[in-house]
């Protein structure tokens, strides 16, 4: 079985770690905010019969930024885009503890720069800006505390296009913008790879099913080899142009291979709901 794991959850004021911490206190975790970095070693070597959490972030100051964790600790580290930071400090009553270095965007900039270290040496980055308090506390405690010692793997596959920037906390990213693009189809258009004419029409184009073939089968083999030292989330990202049509062909399909092979996975498409302004 092992002996329990230890995390440090982090990341910058605004990403989520409150609704972390809630969410994993929820679940029986013993979570400790704000501690001391010069208890983090002791605090880590704890014998303990469950999984532990420990929030350190910059409230700290100048010392997070030299950091050294001790052997063993995971970091899970919470971002989100700097709009939605900003957000939602906007609408917090708590102070950002980087004010000091001037308004809202310069703190967020500073508070990034202290977490740096932090950020290089997390096992998981979780991008928040678009998941709801509930799917960021199932996330996390997925993570952390999931249910029994030998839990599976989880692979969530998620479409996106490229216009709007790859998802932060991908692990794999795949681009299918070389498969023929129903963009260019007057009828398909406004549609998108949940339209069984949109499907029919990427999956048509052979380089799909051999592209499908190839990735399933690396993914079934590497998940064998993350699974075997402790990996409990796969994150794979498949992006097109805009997110609307090829990728979320591939992804559906993708997904449904690997399910074939046994695997847990979910389906989220990123973009699929936003216009294209082409």
């Amino acid at each position: 079985m092992g002996k329990p794991e230890v995390w440090v959850l982090t990341g910058q004021s605004g990403a989520g770690k409150a609704t972390a911490v809630r969410a994993l206190e929820a679940a029986g975790v013993d979570v400790v905010d704000n501690l001391s970095l010069d208890l983090l070693s002791a605090w880590a070597s704890v014998a303990r019969a469950g999984p532990a959490a420990a929030v350190v972030d910059a409230r700290q100051g100048e010392a997070t930024a030299g950091l050294i964790l001790p052997a063993g600790v995971r970091v899970v580290y919470l971002t989100a885009s700097d709009p939605v930071l900003l957000r939602r400090l906007a609408e917090s009553t708590r102070p950002h503890p980087c004010s000091a270095a001037g308004g809202p965007a310069a703190a967020v900039r500073r508070e990034q720069e202290l977490l740096t270290g932090l950020r290089a040496a997390a096992d998981t980055v979780i991008d928040t800006s678009e998941l709801s308090p509930e799917e960021l506390g199932q996330r996390v405690v997925e993570l952390v505390a999931p249910v029994g010692r030998e839990a599976p793997l989880r692979v969530a596959v998620s479409s996106f296009g490229y216009k709007f920037g790859p998802q932060v906390e991908a692990d794999w990213v795949v681009d299918v913008r070389f498969l023929r693009n129903p963009f260019w189809d007057p009828e398909l258009r406004p549609r998108n790879g949940l339209d069984a004419g949109v499907r029919d029409y990427v999956l048509a184009d052979p380089h799909t099913d051999e592209l499908c073939d190839r990735l399933s089968e690396l993914l079934s083999w590497a998940s064998t080899h993350y699974a075997a030292k402790g990996r409990r989330h796969l994150a794979v990202a498949v992006g097109c142009t805009g997110g609307r049509h090829r990728s979320v062909v591939v992804a559906e399909e993708l997904a449904r291979r690997l399910r074939a092979e046994n695997l847990e996975v979910t389906v989220r498409h990123r973009d699929v709901g936003k216009p294209d302004p082409r």
